[in-house]
């Protein structure tokens, strides 16, 4: 998925306000990444960053620098037709509130093993019953996301998602102990820097380290990055070129995981930005209560709720894909 830039390079009518809206030029995207949803409503900030080395970090702290310019192979191109799916799964599921599952903050609990380190001796798994008994303040009224109700489907409209989840195993552990300056894949020295800075802190300072660590690395259009027009990049693909939204919650998804977060508490949500006009993914996360944006766009961390011009289409996990429809107030 892009985000369709082209879009923002105009200025357009805003129908319902009346308004011209117009986009800011890329350069001004860093100085204004800490805009609040509500001023990003009449101050639009394009998706894109200017092109840059992949790896931010690479100048001071990382002796030998990310090829930016190497190739991926190209994936096999289905179209993802989030229509299709939502009348799938309306088909076969009852709507539910958030399947999502809330953990609170404690030092004494913790979440199970990533799938991808499942089989190690890294850290016990906390039984699953505890991952599916811990649930949000909310007043024991469903956390709807974006005020929509969610349908629970399956992956096999998603197989970028389907091929990630296949390499992802191997590459947090190549990521994770690589020692080898000439033998360790670009970024490898990047994650295990962010993993050891984070590991340990609060459940928020850790949100706002992975999402402020990874914004870092320049946004890049899929059709520049890797030769086709939607790609999902893996972490590894990620450090090594970087990539556009949806590669921004996808490293990030696995960060928070190899951290300690449940599968159950994190969701990569694909929606529209109805201010400008375009596609977009973010990755939510469901703590303390609430659900947590963590925006390619924004260092800032704010709830759900504060983005009201923003419309899931689809969003999941490692275990399932919800279909959304907005619902009322």
């Amino acid at each position: 998925m892009h985000d369709q830039p082209a879009q923002t390079k105009h200025a357009r009518a805003d129908t319902n306000a009346g308004t011209m809206i117009s986009a800011r030029p890329e350069q001004e995207h860093n100085a204004t990444r800490s805009a609040s949803p509500q001023e990003m409503q009449t101050d639009v900030q394009p998706d894109q960053k200017p092109d840059q080395v992949a790896d931010p970090h690479v100048q001071t702290e990382q002796s030998q620098p990310p090829d930016t310019q190497a190739s991926v192979p190209a994936e096999q191109a289905p179209v993802t037709e989030a229509d299709a799916a939502l009348a799938q799964d309306l088909d076969s599921n009852a709507p539910e509130g958030t399947q999502a599952q809330q953990n609170q903050d404690s030092p004494t609990q913790r979440a199970a093993l990533p799938v991808w380190r499942q089989g190690t001796q890294t850290q016990p798994a906390a039984p699953l019953e505890q991952a599916r008994s811990a649930g949000a303040d909310t007043g024991g009224q469903p956390l709807r996301l974006f005020q929509s109700a969610a349908f629970r489907g399956n992956f096999n409209a998603l197989p970028k998602w389907k091929r990630i989840l296949s390499k992802v195993k191997g590459q947090i552990q190549t990521l994770s102990s690589c020692t080898s300056a000439t033998a360790c894949p670009p970024g490898a020295t990047s994650w295990q820097r962010i993993m050891k800075q984070a590991r340990g802190k609060e459940r928020m300072e850790q949100l706002k380290m992975i999402n402020s660590f990874f914004n870092k690395w320049p946004y890049r259009l899929d059709q520049d990055a890797y030769g086709v027009s939607d790609w999902w990049a893996t972490p590894q693909e990620f450090l090594k070129i970087s990539g556009d939204c949806e590669d921004y919650a996808i490293i990030k998804y696995f960060a928070l995981r190899e951290l300690g977060f449940s599968q159950n508490e994190l969701r990569i949500v694909v929606l529209k930005d109805r201010i400008r006009g375009i596609a977009h993914a973010v990755l939510a996360v469901f703590t303390h209560g609430d659900a947590y944006i963590l925006n390619n766009i924004s260092d800032a961390i704010f709830t759900h709720d504060k983005y009201r011009h923003y419309v899931p289409q689809y969003s999941l996990n490692e275990e399932h894909r919800w279909s959304h429809i907005p619902v009322a107030n």
